[in-house]
């Protein structure tokens, strides 16, 4: 006779309350590895530890591990909590799709600050505006697609693609996944389209603004950047009337309590203006007419030490955002020869310059005092930047003599490299996913690998680019392109370490073939204007590329 089966007992075991913020507010184990626990390293997502709660064991809700979490990701500027889903709002795959916008796209994106707009603005108008909420699904419904994506397999004895490109975007044949991605992002800019037909002028700035963004990011995730160039070039053009004077509240936010939209307005300049001048990919942006309205520069001064770090960073934000457009515009006048009023344009550098100078002075000293490691990693990402724009505003009107100041402040590219590889070694390996948007550490290593004509300082600067692409297919293609650009420039290097001015080369233009497999690459003679254009191949080897490059001249 059998026996009789006796239930067995699980053995319970006390629960860890010592976790971080950010493995506890995801309802996983968390190894509790200071500073940076494993997850979270691995995961490049924002980590952080409550120290009343691991040293008393106290009991924490869930509304207070999103609260630390929200704090975490913010910088410390209060709760901010992300808003309830209700299942009765959301029908069976919506829900799985907000969420995976909600806890892994906005995570992502607020690795490069901008938490505001990222944490609450656009999730909270997913619940007021349909165009929004569709596209918001639509980004959702993409991040699990790409999950599913398998990398492709690698051929014996041959070396992995240059690039991978997303499969929604060459495919005819799509999962459900994809299917329900396309569906939704369609339905948002049909419901977009109909809105602008019906109000036209009358349609909000900040709806404009929002939108376009999102528009912007799905088609970011999916490498389409002419899609991407297209969107940027036609919201800038939208809101033209409404995004008056940096030195001032613009209109497209004066009258909200809301500062994620300030936020937008500011990621949308700058990531409209590093992406025009050190991308490629996006003509249309350079070109445009609109970003010759006239821009109050920011004269606000340096904040007290007593501020907190936020509002610091809004008012650096501010003074850099600012400094952007001086210089886009400066260099939008020297390429295409457009007039510009040089004893204005002597004086605004000027300005810039002094005001970048005290940012990095004031920035040094809070970096001395700072203790907290993942403060003073937020310390150093912005004296990058704030030294980057005193190499940035050392220019001149003219490409030989703009050549020359470059090869001049060698010294300080070089301390510009040092502080980034700093902040890359704080982080610790990155195994997962950089932010999507990065515009700080992103612009400044591509430019010093473009323009900084010191071997050591723009290999090493290239090396820590290669730590930030990520899978985003436009980075992966821009590293590529920038190892051959240097390869050719090396090439005619004098005995004397010097590259003849007539050797160096601006990247002026890339487009892809229909299925992405190849990308065509222009460089023009910074000096002497002579176009040199070829075609990579997805699946070629650079090293073979760079032996059989020959020029050919393009009349």
């Amino acid at each position: 006779m059998t026996a009789p089966s006796v239930p067995r007992i699980r053995a319970r075991k006390p629960k860890v309350r010592s976790g971080c913020v950010t493995c506890k507010s995801r309802r996983i184990k968390c190894d509790e590895e200071r500073p940076v626990c494993r997850r979270c390293r691995k995961g490049w997502l924002p980590c952080g530890y409550n120290s009343s709660n691991s040293n008393q064991g106290g009991h924490q809700t869930q509304k207070d591990i999103v609260t630390a979490f929200q704090a975490e990701i913010g910088g410390g500027t209060g709760p901010r909590l992300l808003p309830k889903v209700r299942v009765s709002e959301f029908a069976e795959p919506e829900t799985l799709y907000f969420d995976l916008f909600r806890n892994t796209i906005v995570t992502n994106l607020c690795l490069n600050g901008y938490t505001n707009l990222w944490s609450r603005t656009i999730l909270r108008e997913t619940f007021r505006d349909e165009c929004v909420r569709d596209c918001v699904l639509g980004i959702g419904a993409l991040r699990r697609a790409m999950m599913d994506e398998k990398q492709q397999a690698k051929s014996p004895g041959r070396p992995p693609p240059l690039w991978t490109v997303p499969t929604i975007a060459v495919n005819s044949s799509y999962t459900k996944y994809q299917r329900d991605a396309i569906q939704y992002y369609t339905k948002s800019i049909s419901k977009f389209r109909s809105r602008m037909a019906r109000d036209g002028s009358s349609t909000p700035a900040r709806t404009i603004l929002i939108v376009s963004i999102l528009f912007v990011m799905f088609e970011a995730m999916q490498g389409d950047t002419d899609s991407v160039d297209r969107i940027m070039h036609a919201a800038r053009i939208l809101l033209k009337d409404s995004m008056t004077s940096m030195g001032s509240e613009r209109q497209v936010s004066s009258a909200l309590d809301d500062e994620g939209v300030r936020e937008a307005d500011y990621f949308l300049t700058r990531f409209s203006g590093y992406n025009s001048l050190l991308s490629p990919f996006y003509p249309s942006l350079l070109r445009e007419q609109s970003s010759e309205r006239e821009y109050g520069l920011v004269t606000e001064p340096v904040p007290d030490e007593t501020e907190s770090f936020r509002q610091v960073e809004l008012v650096f934000e501010r003074s850099t955002t600012s400094a952007l457009i001086w210089c886009f515009r400066t260099c939008q006048a020297s390429i295409f020869g457009r007039p510009l009023d040089m004893e204005k344009n002597r004086a605004e550098q000027a300005l810039v310059l002094s005001r970048v100078n005290e940012w990095c002075e004031f920035i040094k000293k809070k970096l001395e005092q700072e203790t907290d490691p993942l403060q003073r990693r937020s310390w150093k990402v912005m004296l990058v930047e704030a030294k980057m724009f005193t190499v940035y505003t050392t220019y001149s009107y003219d490409p030989a003599e703009r050549e020359i100041l470059w090869d001049a402040r060698v010294n300080d590219c070089r301390e510009v490299v040092d502080l980034a590889e700093s902040v890359l070694d704080d982080m610790g390996p990155i195994t997962a996913m950089p932010p999507l948007f990065e515009d700080k550490l992103v612009p400044t290593l591509r430019c010093l690998t473009c323009k900084c004509r010191d071997y050591e300082v723009r290999t090493r600067a290239l090396a820590l680019y290669r730590r930030l692409v990520g899978p985003w297919l436009e980075n992966r293609a821009i590293l590529v392109g920038l190892q051959i650009m240097i390869e050719l420039e090396e090439r005619d290097r004098d005995a004397s370490g010097f590259i003849p001015l007539k050797s160096r080369y601006r990247w002026n233009v890339s487009s892809w073939n229909k299925d992405r497999s190849e990308l065509r690459m222009v460089l023009m003679g910074i000096t002497t204007g002579i176009r040199k254009e070829f075609t990579i191949r997805q699946d070629g080897n650079i090293e073979d590329l760079i032996k059989q490059l020959t020029a050919v001249s393009v009349e």
